[in-house]
């Protein structure tokens, strides 16, 4: 990942996005910016089976789509040709350090203290919220925020595909999706665990 390595560590950049060997944007600050930094063939590759590898994974011909989580807890996501038609696709969407909190979000004129009182009287009184919206739109930094407002003798339990979630609550179950290990088996799905938190 060398010819991207300064943007994995540089914090201002939240997501950077390989789209063929010659195309490489990041995020950072809300914007997409078109970097000149390249890819050889054989570095993508290499980038590709390290990243498998790292994750316990499987990325091939016969399985050309991976989604994982670093152990940060940035997400990667990986598609191959010839499902990814200009080349080999990944996606990498960083971990923020920095947690975020319901004052910062009236700071910054996100939410105002009207929004904030009916999703406290929402989660209070145990209604479904549903948060949706598109890639890099803070949905789980807001439902993150708004699990802040759940008491801390509830019992919560999370069922993702990669764990993103930072509850603040001591007392729950955060389950994860599994994939198939290299004979094709083990695979745990969210049903899977639909099930499995419904006797929890």
């Amino acid at each position: 990942m060398s010819p991207v390595w300064d943007y994995l560590i540089d914090e201002s950049v939240t997501e950077v996005l390989i789209n063929s060997e010659d195309e490489i944007y990041i995020e950072r600050g809300g914007a997409l910016i078109r970097v000149s930094e390249t890819f050889n063939k054989d570095q993508l590759n290499a980038a590709v089976l390290n990243i498998a590898q790292y994750v316990g994974r499987r990325v091939s011909e016969d399985e050309p789509y991976m989604d994982a989580r670093l152990p940060d807890g940035s997400r990667v996501a990986v598609l191959l040709p010839p499902c990814a038609r200009k080349g080999i696709s990944i996606s990498i969407r960083k971990f923020s350090k920095e947690k975020l909190t319901l004052d910062k979000l009236i700071g910054f004129g996100s939410l105002t203290e009207d929004m904030v009182t009916y999703l406290r009287a929402c989660v209070l009184l145990k209604k479904n919220i549903i948060i949706s919206g598109g890639t890099s739109s803070g949905k789980t930094s807001l439902l993150n925020v708004v699990s802040s407002l759940i008491p801390f003798d509830e019992r919560i339990l999370t069922i993702e595909d990669s764990a993103e979630l930072q509850l603040q609550q001591d007392h729950g179950v955060q389950m994860e999706t599994k994939a198939t290990d290299k004979k094709g088996r083990g695979e745990v799905t969210i049903r899977d665990l639909v099930r499995a938190s419904l006797r929890m």
